[in-house]
């Protein structure tokens, strides 16, 4: 684990208990909506870290050709008369 990788973790934790325990005293001045709200924007941000921390995968061009279909020789039935 690299150094900015271990540094981002450890600040999602601490930020992620931080607004747990502002939400859980929070709730007891603002009241349960409240709660609701907080827990909404945590969760938002949350998904925001995740998508942004994600490191970009560039698609590597194939150099290999697309393989062909093998053609399928059917034989025709005649007919007995």
């Amino acid at each position: 684990m690299n150094r900015t990788r271990f540094r981002n973790t450890v600040l999602g934790i601490g930020a992620t208990a931080a607004a747990l325990a502002l939400g859980y005293f929070g709730v007891q001045q603002l009241g349960r909506n409240n709660m609701f709200t907080i827990a909404a924007a945590v969760g938002g941000a949350g998904a925001i870290s995740y998508v942004l921390q994600k490191p970009a995968q560039p698609k590597a061009p194939s150099t290999d050709p697309e393989p062909q279909p093998t053609p399928v020789k059917t034989q025709r039935r005649r007919n007995k008369s």
